[in-house]
């Protein structure tokens, strides 16, 4: 009985001692350089209960959390690049505090504090040659790199009446959708150039993938063998040298048809500059993005289209731990015409057809591979008789028809992933345009359609808005124009 009691009062002594842990940082060290996510430690039992820390940098406050407990620290994970903080000045720390916060008559009160002096360093420690870099791949038979794939898409409608009297556009955000793609080198040449497989792949741990296909609401399940793959030979910049899809060759000799099932994944990856560059330097660059013509395949010898853009050399960072020069290709083009300038002296949201891409390309110069792309693209396009293609009178509410998935199987002769921009107003998740390519409509207006009127059929646009009863000028039911703009956002990230 004794033992027993004493047992009790050596575990009693145990809590007391775990609740009163030191508050204090565990890591990083003192002194140390960090860069991209900073994972700061603290022994656990050192926060009381209902208490809380601040995080200080140089006597800033960054964030007020209780951090996570895991395992014997909390942490809290300081995103150094995703906070744009910048590198510590050569010769010089920062200091990197933490305050233990407990409310005592609901006011906060100060506990304890504990800090170190750390040396951020994002760009630091990656030399630029006098030279300048010249950025190339470098294929290895059998290499096989995977990217994960996020898509999304917020959509803004607004009357033509509404835009002229200087209104603002409600906006919609579809749920975004998201895919692993896959990358095998088949086979290396001497001048540096690589044959490529290019596929979809299902969501890991399972072997099927849930995606939207195009012109669908609903969200619909391909499984592997329903993900079929294409070729590219490419040059050690990522240029096309040749691509095609995968023929069946019959008994006889003769070729004959692909699986009509199939989905295809074609995602070119970026194009890189020619010659070596500089701090600043820019150039002609351009998006390479996937383009597959299902109708008449065999003896094509391309799967992209080319558009151009502006290349410019941002600089280096780091970027998942690896050393990274970070490449900005830029397109913006505006349609200009008396109507255009008009709108834009008004200020008006809206004053034409406009596309603006940007991308960010992270290419790592140790492993000579794209690490991260992120796609950011803007489109505006005025819709002529509107109604014809929402479907309803002038109103608000959100796209209730709208696909957000990409293209899927069915059709009789496939489907590809990919696909020009200037196709419909709004448009089905296409995910056309590598991890880093795509590119810019071909004069981003949406087709004709039945009886001259853009949009036409199929446009997926949502009932609800545009013209139509009691919606048009005058409250008749003259049929009005609607703009919309399109912004979506894909972001490419090499899994680990």
């Amino acid at each position: 009985m004794k033992r027993w009691i004493g047992s009790l009062v050596l575990s009693g002594v145990a809590a007391v001692a775990m609740a009163q842990a030191p508050f204090t940082i565990v890591r990083p060290v003192d002194g140390a350089r960090v860069r991209e996510k900073v994972h700061i430690l603290i022994p656990k039992g050192s926060i009381p209960p209902g208490g809380y820390v601040g995080v200080f940098l140089d006597d800033k406050l960054v964030e007020a959390v209780v951090p996570p407990l895991k395992g014997k620290f909390y942490e809290y994970i300081l995103d150094t690049k995703g906070r744009q903080l910048p590198d510590t000045p050569e010769g010089q720390t920062q200091k990197l505090e933490l305050v233990l916060y407990t409310d005592y008559n609901e006011v906060a009160r100060i506990v304890d504090r504990s800090s170190v002096n750390v040396k951020i360093g994002n760009k630091a420690n990656i030399p630029i040659p006098n030279e300048g870099i010249k950025l190339r791949y470098k294929f290895t038979p059998g290499q096989e790199m995977i990217y994960d794939m996020t898509q999304n898409i917020s959509v803004s409608p607004m009357s033509e009446e509404q835009n002229e009297m200087g209104g603002k556009a409600a906006t919609f955000d579809t749920e975004g959708e998201k895919i692993r793609l896959s990358y095998t080198v088949m086979n290396t040449y001497g001048n540096g150039d690589g044959l490529l497989r290019l596929q979809a792949i299902p969501t890991k741990g399972k072997d099927y993938a849930d995606l939207t296909p195009a012109g669908a609401t609903e969200q619909q399940r391909f499984y592997d063998t329903d993900m079929a793959p294409l070729y590219m030979r490419v040059n050690s910049t990522g240029r096309e040298i040749f691509g095609a899809l995968p023929a069946y060759v019959g008994f006889e000799g003769t070729v004959g048809t692909f699986e009509t099932g199939g989905l295809f994944a074609a995602f070119p990856l970026p194009t890189l500059p020619e010659k070596a560059v500089h701090l600043g330097d820019s150039w002609q660059s351009g998006f390479q993005r996937g383009k597959l013509n299902l109708d008449n395949w065999v003896g094509a010898s391309s799967v992209v289209k080319r558009s151009p853009a502006r290349g410019e050399f941002v600089g280096v960072e780091w970027e998942s731990g690896h050393p990274c020069a970070r490449i900005r290709n830029v397109i913006e083009a505006v349609e200009k015409n008396s109507e255009t300038a008009k709108l834009q002296e008004q200020g008006a949201q809206f004053s034409g057809d406009k596309v603006k891409i940007e991308e960010n390309i992270w290419f790592a110069l140790d492993t000579h591979q794209i690490l991260k792309i992120k796609r950011d693209e803007t489109i505006d396009q005025k819709i002529e008789n509107s109604s014809s293609a929402f479907g309803g009178p002038a109103g608000g509410g959100p796209p209730s028809g709208m696909p957000p998935g990409m293209p899927g199987k069915g059709g009789g002769k496939g489907a590809p992933m990919g696909g020009d921009l200037n196709t419909p107003a709004i448009p089905k998740m296409q995910f056309g345009g590598p991890p880093g390519g795509g590119g810019p409509p071909q004069g981003f207006r949406p087709p004709m359609g039945p009886g001259g009127q853009r949009g036409g059929p199929g446009m997926g646009m949502p009932p609800g808005f545009g013209g139509g009863q009691n919606g048009g000028r005058g409250g008749n039911t003259q049929m009005q124009a609607t703009y919309v703009r399109i912004h979506r956002v894909m972001t490419f990230t090499l899994e680990k």
